[in-house]
């Protein structure tokens, strides 16, 4: 039954009778030159029809109908995953934390495996941990768009009365949960999503996340979040993202973070802000310390490592060179800032009235020095010892090589 919900390689064809939005942005206008076109040709999942994107408002095979209703939150975590271990990395770390300590609710969103064998093990999974939501469609990379749009449907339904927000993260992510909690404390933005932003740009023909020109006409593509880590206020999931995705006659791109936090958040004039904190790529054991959120490991290791850095302060810096450049880069640039300051200050006019005051100062104290030291040491030679002499000496040195230090 579940194999037959998705076709990730079939060739479909369909003649579109609705007329393109009539939008004002010059990304959007180029959709209005589109009036009806075929929705996909040879394009392998990428792109998705409407009977489709109807797969989002089946029945969950796992929900969680009750995971809102016991109190209000300030916001609600859900984990895109597909990886049962990395599902687990998460529930033993950062997860977890928030939950215990901060009463935060975390579910993990999963489609239907490939392997029907596999299904039993995630029952079991869900029968030990309960806090799985799992959509009647495939789990595969091109069902990003299915599984967001289902996240954000069942969210709508379920959660958005009781919570302000939904955090839609990757499964691979890291996070300093003081900092996020911080963060939601201070974040007040109703008509924002927020996420790491993407300036506007040519759209990808090529690779695994490419489409082809045929299938997909646009060539640029709107101001976007990545999908790794993005923040939805709850107002604008129920009144403008769900209905620009189901209303949209833009094809249905596979790419969640392309066209729903892009094509269709421009669509829908939904704003887009970048989430400070968010680092994209690890490079040293103690990222996180710093950063809220990691969301771009370069491997399973660095993410263990980092964690045990942040939680234990095991495993850190070991990336030496980098750790040395580093503080290379500050010391000289705290040389250069000292440098350009002092050029500054001395090229000013109380610089000179300062050193022209130092110069008076140190004549006259010069010349009492020349009158009165020697007569001084006669009169008290009984009572003044060599060393007294001797620091005196210095003394007076040490004067006339600070004026001429100041005067080269």
């Amino acid at each position: 039954m579940h194999s037959q919900t998705y076709s990730s390689h079939s060739n479909f064809e369909e003649e579109s009778d609705v007329g393109w939005p009539k939008l004002q942005t010059p990304i959007m206008r180029e959709f209005a030159k589109l009036t009806t076109r075929s929705t996909c040709k040879d394009c392998f999942g990428k792109i998705h029809t409407q009977e489709q994107l109807q797969l989002v408002k089946q029945p969950l095979i796992i929900n969680k109908n009750q995971a809102c209703q016991n109190e209000k939150t300030k916001f609600f975590i859900i984990v895109k995953s597909g990886s049962f271990q990395r599902r687990n990395f998460t529930r033993s770390t950062w997860a977890q934390e928030i939950i215990e300590h901060f009463n935060v609710p975390v579910l993990y969103a999963i489609g239907y495996p490939q392997d029907s064998a596999m299904q039993k093990e995630i029952i079991e999974e869900d029968e030990k941990y309960h806090d799985l939501l799992q959509f009647n469609f495939l789990e595969s990379y091109y069902n990003l768009t299915l599984k967001t749009t289902s996240v954000l449907v069942w969210y709508d339904q379920h959660c958005s009365k009781n919570s302000d927000y939904l955090f839609y993260v990757d499964d691979d992510v890291l996070i300093h949960v003081d900092k996020l909690i911080l963060y939601m404390n201070q974040v007040s933005n109703n008509d924002t999503i927020e996420g790491w932003f993407e300036k506007s740009g040519k759209i990808q023909r090529k690779g695994i996340g490419g489409v082809s020109k045929e299938n997909f006409p646009i060539n640029i593509v709107p101001d976007y979040l990545w999908g790794a880590a993005v923040l939805y206020p709850s107002n604008i999931i129920s009144n403008l993202l769900i209905k620009a995705i189901f209303n949209t006659t833009i094809p249905i791109f596979f790419r969640d973070d392309v066209f729903i936090n892009g094509f269709m958040a421009e669509q829908a004039g939904i704003k887009r802000k970048h989430m400070k904190g968010i680092l994209t790529h690890d490079q040293t054991e103690d990222d996180l310390k710093t950063n809220m959120i990691i969301i771009d490991f370069k491997n399973e290791e660095n993410r263990q490592k980092a964690w045990n850095c942040y939680k234990y302060n095991i495993q850190c810096n070991k990336n030496l060179p980098l750790l040395l450049f580093r503080i290379f880069a500050g010391i000289s640039l705290f040389i250069v800032m000292i440098g350009s300051c002092y050029k500054y200050f001395t090229s000013t006019f109380y610089y000179k009235q300062l050193k022209h005051e130092f110069d008076f100062w140190y004549y006259t104290t010069n010349q009492w020095f020349k009158q009165n030291m020697n007569l001084t040491l006669m009169r008290n030679r009984r009572q003044y010892s060599s060393r007294g002499i001797q620091k005196t000496m210095l003394g007076v040195q040490w004067l006339i090589n600070l004026r001429r230090m100041i005067n080269s």
